[in-house]
This record gives structure tokens, sequence and C-alpha cells, in this order.
């Protein structure tokens, strides 16, 4: 599936999406943007596979995460979602409470506005993201836990 109509990688993006592609199985995105994860600005590149983020600047600080890992995404107000996401051991097992219950993270994910991109369009993008983002969720999350994962948060 080619990218999204809109959420194409802007010149400025080229080198943080070569970066993620490479190291991330990502496989064809669906959206790619700027997007800020809690303090830090980023690019984001969201997929069937899962997501990736790496943070603005370099450095190497990046997430990947797959969906059947994301517990749930809350919409906390426009373009600003919280991605609730199952934590696991650096071994790939997953994080249980007392109860058996998988321990959650929680990622705030806020859409930016890129470079060169007319307001307009950038408030229609993040007026639809919570609805893209929770429909790639919805489609790819799975029934059940794989006892594994190479998701990185």
């Amino acid at each position: 599936m080619p990218i999204m109509s809109g959420w194409e990688v802007s010149p400025d993006r080229i080198e943080k999406y070569d970066k993620i592609m490479s190291t991330d199985d990502v496989g064809e995105p669906i959206i790619t943007s700027k997007c800020k994860l809690g303090p830090n600005n980023g690019y984001i590149v969201a997929s069937n596979n899962g997501f990736a983020w790496r943070i603005q600047g370099g450095g190497g600080f990046s997430k990947w995460v797959r969906w059947h890992d994301v517990d749930r995404i809350d919409l906390k107000r426009e373009g600003f979602l919280l991605a609730y996401i199952k934590v696991r051991e650096k071994n790939g097992i997953l994080k249980l409470d007392g109860k058996g219950i998988p321990k959650l993270k929680k990622l705030a994910l806020q859409l930016r506005q890129n470079n060169n991109e007319e307001y307009g369009h950038y408030l229609q993008r993040r007026s639809n993201f919570y609805q893209i983002i929770s429909d790639i969720f919805n489609q790819n999350k799975g029934d059940s836990d794989p006892p594994t994962s190479d998701s990185r948060i």
C-alpha cells in the first residue's frame, strides 16, 4: 500500500525516514509525519507492522512498537493520542503484574506540522490522526499476545 495521500515524506525528513526504514521492520508505510513523543520532537512512520518513531536531531534514540503490543489508543485532544503499550523484558517476554495482567507504558504522541506545509492541510491531517492510527491499529492488533516481540519502547 502506498503512503496515504497527504502523509508523504517531506524532503527535510528523508534522512530520518531512511534510518527508520533501515533499522525497524516497518514494512510499507501508510503515514509519515513529524510527531512529538513526550517532550521530544521526532518523526513517526506507521504501517501494518506497527509504528516507529525517531528523535529529531539524530543521536539514535528511537522507538519501535508492533501493533500486538499496543493495548489501546485514546484521543486526548485533536492531534494528540495516548498509546498504551504492553511492556516487555529485553528478551521480548511480557512483563506482568501480580494478577498476571500485562504492565502498560503510556506514550503521548502529538502530531506536528511539517516544514513548508500549509496550515489548513496540517489542520486536516491533525483532525484525521486519531481515526487513521485507530483504524491501522484495529486492523492489525491481533487476538493474542505472542510469547516474544521485537518492540522497543
